[in-house]
């Protein structure tokens, strides 16, 4: 079981999920939904104690499913009343040394390679090391034992949770990192110095790779989805386009990413000139005064549909994608919450 976020009317809701294998392939089901704030399922009876209402494990029972306290309780572990998380946090370090792990032999390495995306491994690398440079990415096998046995949606649930933990500083490096498109340039420069690439060049390569992932159908199976760019995959696009390799000065944590020491000398790139509100429209092919009356939902399900028309592999331009992109960045930033 997880607990998924999705996205309403520009508000979150949480869901309880479970994947299961069927004929070979994992997919996921709908279990329980909590609606905004899944922390009013705690009960707390006094002091610091506190318990997960009987009502989950309620209507649990009455889907079929048999949980256990433990593992629903660790989903709701972070609407924990704030205090009392402060305090469980203080003891957290004890037990430590009991845990125990083993490298993978040769046989769960291998299983784990096989049965694992290579842009999964990418993902958690970099969310692990926040390293660009990944040519030795699959010498870590048990850091992608975490990959095993879940469905297409509860993998991107896994990715959203930890990609939170991102700065913006970061998110362009994440991108050209995970995406492979140091593979399109030579050498170590690429590596080194991404911020020095041809930013056209850079933006018809992302584009290139983001088609082909979407086409990807091993990636994508177990989930239903329909001809449009998966909602999962959105973010990347605003990472990507709304987004800099990091400006001069400090940069991500040095002791997480190795990033950060490179790009000191880096002069700032100006930000892209601003798009008026009428060209917006006309990439858009709506009027104007449409346009602004609409909702960031309603804005983002047509960029969804004028993407899939534009998009590349179904004979648009690059050149219109990324121009839909960024019209559809300028519009959602001044959008009202």
């Amino acid at each position: 079981m997880y607990l998924a976020r999705c996205f309403r009317d520009n508000r979150v809701y949480y869901l309880l999920r479970e994947s299961f294998l069927d004929n070979g392939i994992y997919r996921n089901r709908d279990l329980l939904e909590f609606g905004e704030d899944p922390g009013r399922f705690f009960v707390y009876p006094g002091g610091f104690s506190f318990y997960i209402d009987d009502l989950i494990f309620t209507r649990l029972q009455e889907t079929g499913i048999a949980a256990d306290y433990d593992t629903v309780e660790s989903l709701f572990m972070p609407f924990l009343d704030p205090e009392i998380q402060a305090r469980l946090d203080s003891f957290s370090g004890r037990g430590q040394g009991e845990r125990s792990w083993k490298p993978p032999d040769k046989e769960e390495r291998q299983h784990i390679l096989a049965n694992t995306h290579i842009f999964d491994r990418r993902r958690i690398h970099f969310l692990r090391f926040g390293q660009v440079d990944q040519r030795d990415v699959d010498r870590s096998p048990s850091l992608f034992r975490v990959l095993l046995h879940k469905s297409r949606d509860e993998l991107e649930q896994l990715m959203l949770e930890r990609e939170q933990y991102l700065s913006p500083d970061e998110y362009k490096a994440y991108i050209f990192t995970i995406f492979d498109l140091q593979c399109h340039f030579n050498g170590a420069f690429a590596r080194a110095m991404p911020y020095a690439l041809d930013d056209d060049q850079l933006d018809g390569y992302f584009l290139k790779e983001l088609c082909r992932l979407d086409q990807d159908g091993l990636f994508w199976q177990g989930l239903e989805r329909d001809d449009d760019l998966v909602s999962y995959m959105i973010r990347y696009v605003i990472m990507f386009f709304d987004y800099s390799f990091p400006q001069t000065g400090p940069g991500p944590d040095p002791a997480r990413s190795s990033f950060g020491r490179q790009q000191q000398a880096r002069p700032h790139k100006p930000q892209r000139p601003h798009m008026a509100q009428k060209e917006a429209a006309s990439i858009f092919g709506v009027g104007p005064a449409a346009l602004d009356a609409m909702s960031k939902a309603e804005l983002t399900r047509l960029y969804r549909q004028k993407a899939q028309e534009l998009h590349p592999d179904k004979g648009g331009e690059h050149e219109e994608f990324i121009a839909l992109t960024t019209a559809y960045n300028e519009l959602l930033r001044n959008k009202p919450e």
